[in-house]
């Protein structure tokens, strides 16, 4: 074979190598994207990630439990008792694990790792922890039952501070999800609620009305687990709360009450009951009332909020959102901040509610489920109006095919405030709130940490309290923690992986063919 004939062998060798590794390339990187299809077609229907977490995650004492604590100083005075002798913890394993993790040693780990943080140091508080066995203290386990009317077991771990007793169990550290099985660690939060009731001198009361078919509360005033009103009088009560129930009809308001609830009634509230809640609010207090897409016309609610408060509710006004939803389902409106003018944000409710929801984590996703479209009044007596969520401009409202609003953002939920100066020149507030999802506040939006309604309700919950209450602390999933995905993001997402990719390395595995011939 002559020389040039060799070259041109050599060439068309190169030309076959390289172009058929070029589409052999691009054959796999397709068939590698191709099953990443599948995967984000799954999640644009789930629109989740999930990122694994250690158990380490669960035993840390985190940032806000820090700052909260330590601005106790001194008054931080807590012992941290187990029925339990300390070894014991290794060999109850069975039914107590997770995922091969124990149970009862997290909980216990995390209680010490809080008497390292708070060991008495400088201006630091002191948690100390201690272990007894059952029935081997009866004076001690008499005294806890005098002051908590609780019966101790094996399983219970009792916070004792300078003022209160508080007794959990080793069940009310974990959440379950609707199926009934474990789903989520919620030890921190439990230990530093617990805490926090333990060290001041009065509970916080919140106070529903019932009456008027509100969260299903039955007529004796009780809120079961099985009323929509039960979540959010958990959440309320675990953060510290003395939870009560009024008839406004026939009962007075408890005078220690800070907030007053009436969550989704069904029939109209009558004179007398507003009359009531107005005195009550002339007091500086605060009022929150929750209403959605199926609530009825409620003239006397609805026109003392207008005429006095200067919001109300665009009546059965459904909010959709094909863009801005969670999970797929259009009517779970994604609610976003309101934009707040920066000269106003010192003198702003609704910017500190906002401010203290996104300290810990940063701004996340609010779920609005069922939200109905709330509307500003220019009639009202002097209240300062405020909006803290809203829908994006891609939501719409419509009922029953009437188009009410479309193509701009609309208040989910309002603010609105009064205020004078006391007496001793000290400025004080009243507050009433209009939420427009029910389903905001009830049990799984408020539990699942992918969400942040129950950052927003214990915000609002401290901006209206005078005392300090829990934080807003999430629980830590034992296998994941989601990551939530709007509807239109997780469809971005899934022509991206599935389309212009693949299109892109297609093209390129075709250019680098013919250009590889000309070697």
């Amino acid at each position: 074979m002559n020389e040039a004939n060799k070259k041109t062998a050599v060439k068309d060798n190169r030309r076959y190598k390289y172009g058929s590794l070029s589409i052999v390339f691009t054959v796999v990187f397709i068939a590698f994207v191709l099953v990443l299809n599948l995967f984000f077609s799954s999640l644009s229907l789930k629109g989740d990630l999930t990122v694994d977490l250690t158990q380490e995650e669960f035993t840390r004492v985190g940032d806000e439990t820090k700052t909260l604590l330590s601005a106790l100083g001194k008054d931080l005075d807590i012992t941290i008792t187990f029925m339990m002798a300390r070894d014991k913890f290794e060999k109850e394993i069975s039914g107590n694990s997770k995922n091969g993790i124990n149970l009862l040693t997290v909980i216990r780990d995390l209680a010490e790792n809080y008497a390292r943080t708070f060991d008495g140091s400088g201006e630091l508080g002191t948690v100390r922890v201690e272990y007894k066995e059952l029935d081997t203290d009866p004076t001690f386990e008499q005294k806890v039952l005098e002051e908590t009317t609780t019966k101790l077991s094996v399983s219970s771990v009792i916070v004792a501070g300078k003022h209160h007793y508080r007794v959990l169990d080793f069940t009310s550290f974990l959440t379950m999800n609707e199926e009934g099985a474990l789903h989520s660690f919620n030890g921190e939060y439990r230990l530093t609620s617990a805490i926090l009731q333990s060290s001041i001198t009065d509970a916080q009361v919140v106070t529903f009305t019932y009456g008027n078919g509100e969260g299903d509360i039955t007529e004796a005033g009780e809120i079961t687990a099985a009323d929509s009103a039960y979540g959010i009088k958990s959440l309320l009560e675990t953060a510290g709360f003395e939870i009560k129930t009024a008839n406004l009809e026939t009962d007075d308001i408890d005078p220690r009450t800070e907030i007053l609830i009436t969550y989704d009634p069904e029939v109209d509230l009558t004179v007398t009951e507003l009359k009531k809640i107005n005195t009550y609010l002339d007091a500086h207090n605060s009022y929150i009332v929750f209403v959605d897409a199926a609530t009825p016309e409620l003239k006397n609610l609805q026109d003392t909020l207008a005429d006095n408060w200067g919001i109300n509710y665009n009546t059965k006004y459904r909010v959709t959102d094909n863009t801005h939803s969670l999970g797929g389902v259009i009517s779970n409106v994604n609610a976003k901040y309101a934009e707040i003018a920066a000269e106003t944000k010192a003198n702003s409710a609704a910017y500190q509610i906002c401010k203290t929801a996104s300290d810990v984590m940063g701004v996340i996703s609010t779920s609005m489920p069922e939200s109905v479209e709330l509307v500003l009044s220019d009639n009202h007596k002097g209240a300062t109006v405020e909006t803290i969520l809203t829908s994006y401009d891609t939501a719409k409202s419509e009922n029953n095919g009437t188009v009410g609003s479309e193509g701009k953002e609309m208040p989910l939920m309002l603010l609105s405030t009064t205020w004078d100066y006391a007496d001793n020149g000290v400025t004080e507030y009243s507050y009433v709130m209009l939420v427009g999802s029910t389903e905001f506040a009830e049990t799984v939006e408020l539990n699942t940490g992918a969400y942040g309604n129950k950052r927003m309700l214990l915000s609002a919950a401290r901006v209206f309290g005078a005392n300090r209450v829990a934080p807003d602390i999430d629980s830590v999933e034992f296998v994941s923690s989601a990551l939530t995905i709007e509807t239109g993001t997780a469809r971005t997402l899934t022509w991206l992986i599935c389309t212009i990719l693949p299109g892109a390395v297609l093209i390129m595995g075709i250019v680098m063919f013919f250009r590889r011939r000309h070697l």
